[in-house]
């Protein structure tokens, strides 16, 4: 993809340096970046672009045309901005052009009419902790479909683990407070020096601050760095480093003891019990409200003592920031988002997709009606037809939304067709009407070749029924009309299933199909339709491209495309449900009458 970073840069910030890892990130993945900002301070490889972004007046709308003719020569595919000054400018700059914009979001947002009217911040907003995306959703009513939490990414190379050492009271503590120092920042870290000072002396400590990145004139041991390049080897020279935001993060990294204090809370020395109540605020930069820094004098007692002790599980501490914040995985998370955004602008419209099982060749005393005799498929077939519908799979979506193919060739009336399990009359029945219509369709297949009968559902049943293609039989797919997809290892409800299990799940069955078949499997159906956050979460961190609900999901495919909504297909459809149950205004219709 063609991507833009717009950033709004009049010094060094965290959100520069956020932009940057990703930057580098991108271009490693092939990907062609540009970047435009008032200037530059972190240097990545972008073709950078200097532009006043930050801006008003007749200057602004000069901006604008500038921006929208850099939009246009680069043929850009997807903006990201990086504050309130990028949003506003890449607004007004891509009106009309079909480009897929996500803003992140560092902070709290000053609330107004107009942010709350009309929201400037793009296809997705991407709050970088959970209290930015709850004043999002309760100040700003954003709909929390379109709100994405995608933490800062840290450089897990430049960030490592070192076995730490345990203090050393009788020597002289290095302490480095490291971060901006302007604005509230400048505030808060004269009181947090002033006042852990006061603790360290009442308890006769020989310490030094290093304050890097700021400058303040503060009396007492203090020295002043205002510019260092950041690794572990530096943070390492430390006994404890104290900041918030990226800097907490990459401390945590390092193994080196953490005090968390930001613009608007003192979140205190971290461990892996307040490690996630951390983690929504950012390590003390958002809090709930807009607050003046303050010190919390009791709990940096205890958190001293707690340092002193040296008990703090420092590798649990690397292991869990690693996992959370690891730039490999949170720029995989960003990419994909951009490929939502991207699709979301060119194409605005739900994708009707049906969900069918057994396709009998007569009607079936069924509990579940799970079925449509081949004589009534044949039908549904014949009136998708009839109402201008074009199959499509999600294998074909990918390249579109990937940007890898034109939508100038997308499907004025797209409709996908899915079938769970691999029943022995799907391939029998259901394929030959899918040939003479030359129509296609998703089958969603268990891993586990084995499995003959769905045994699961009709287990005092006769088997023949409900026969499953087991063994060699199932290569008789690849030359099918169906492209195949994960229905698990054979059958079991995924939420109920611990973390480790539901990933063993999810990445052995994708495995194991694309080696049996030898091709990509892009896509997950949930069993049973019975799904959740984590479910979701560990089907992107697992490779999957889509993965398939039934009856709840985003009002779009791409808002939730992890958990993407289907239409249950009866025994007894018309023409005028299948025609109903097809429209582009249905998964609205069904999300207002069924609160889903």
């Amino acid at each position: 993809m063609n991507i833009l970073h717009v950033l709004s840069q009049k010094e060094l910030t965290g959100a520069e340096v956020y932009a940057s890892s990703l930057i580098d990130a991108q271009i490693q993945s092939g990907h062609q970046v540009y970047q435009v900002s008032n200037g530059f301070f972190n240097p990545n490889g972008a073709y950078q672009i200097q532009l006043p972004v930050e801006t008003k007046g007749f200057s602004f709308w000069k901006s604008v045309l500038a921006l929208r003719q850099i939009l246009q020569a680069k043929k850009i595919h997807v903006i990201h901005g990086h504050s309130r000054a990028a949003a506003k400018l890449v607004f007004y700059a891509r009106l009309g052009l079909k480009i897929g914009f996500v803003s992140s979001v560092h902070g709290r947002q000053h609330v107004s009419l107009s942010k709350k009217i009309l929201n400037q911040y793009g296809d997705f907003i991407i709050p970088v902790c959970e209290k930015i995306a709850d004043q999002l959703k309760n100040e700003f009513n954003y709909s929390d479909r379109r709100i994405k939490i995608i933490p800062n990414s840290i450089d897990s190379l430049k960030f490592k683990f070192k076995s730490h050492l345990k203090l050393d009271i009788k020597r002289e503590l290095k302490i480095a407070v490291i971060g901006r120092t302007s604005g509230p920042k400048k505030i808060r870290t004269e009181i947090f020096i002033d006042g852990f000072s006061k603790l360290l002396d009442q308890k006769n400590l020989s310490y030094r601050f290093t304050l890097i990145g700021g400058n303040l004139k503060i009396p007492g041991p203090v020295e002043v760095i205002s510019s260092l390049d950041i690794n572990s080897d530096v943070l390492q020279n430390y006994d404890l480093i104290c900041g918030s935001g990226r800097v907490a993060i990459e401390a945590l990294l390092s193994g080196v003891p953490c005090i968390a204090f930001g613009e608007t809370e003192y979140v205190g020395l971290i461990t892996e019990k307040n490690f996630e109540s951390a983690c929504r605020s950012n390590f003390g930069d958002i809090s709930d409200h807009f607050n003046l820094p303050h010190f919390d004098l009791f709990q940096a007692q205890k958190d001293l003592e707690l340092l002193l002790a040296n008990t703090v599980d420092f590798q649990m501490l690397a292991d869990l920031t690693s996992s959370r914040f690891s730039l490999d995985a949170v720029s995989k998370k960003i990419i994909r988002l951009y490929e939502s955004a991207y699709f979301i602008r060119n194409y605005r419209r739900w994708i009707p997709i049906l969900m069918y099982h057994k396709i009998p060749d007569e009607n079936l005393t069924s509990q579940h009606k799970i079925y449509v005799n081949k004589n009534n498929f044949a039908r549904h077939l014949k009136t998708f037809k009839s109402l201008g519908l074009t199959t499509i799979t999600f294998n074909e979506l990918s390249l579109y939304r990937k940007a890898l193919k034109p939508f100038t060739l997308f499907p004025k009336n797209p409709l996908i067709l899915t079938f769970d399990d691999g029943y022995e009359d799907n391939l029998k029945n259901a394929n030959i009407e899918l040939q003479k219509n030359n129509m296609k369709a998703h089958i969603y297949l268990l891993a586990e070749s084995t499995i003959a009968s769905n045994e699961w559902d009709h287990k005092t049943e006769t088997s023949e029924k409900h026969k499953i293609i087991s063994g060699s039989d199932r290569l008789l797919w690849k030359s099918s009309q169906f492209t195949i997809g994960s229905h698990g290892l054979s059958h079991q409800r995924l939420p109920g299933m611990s973390t480790e299990d539901k990933k063993t799940e999810l990445s052995d069955s994708k495995q194991k199909l694309e080696s049996e078949f030898d091709q990509p499997v892009i896509s997950y159906a949930y069993t049973y339709g019975d799904t959740n956050p984590e479910c979701a979460e560990l089907a992107e961190t697992c490779g999957y491209e889509y993965a398939l609900n039934t009856d709840t999901g985003g009002l779009l495919l791409e808002e939730k495309p992890y958990a993407i909504f289907r239409v249950n297909i009866f025994p007894d459809e018309t023409f005028t449900s299948l025609w109903k149950k097809t429209r582009k205004w249905y998964r609205q219709y069904y999300f207002y009458k069924r609160k889903k």
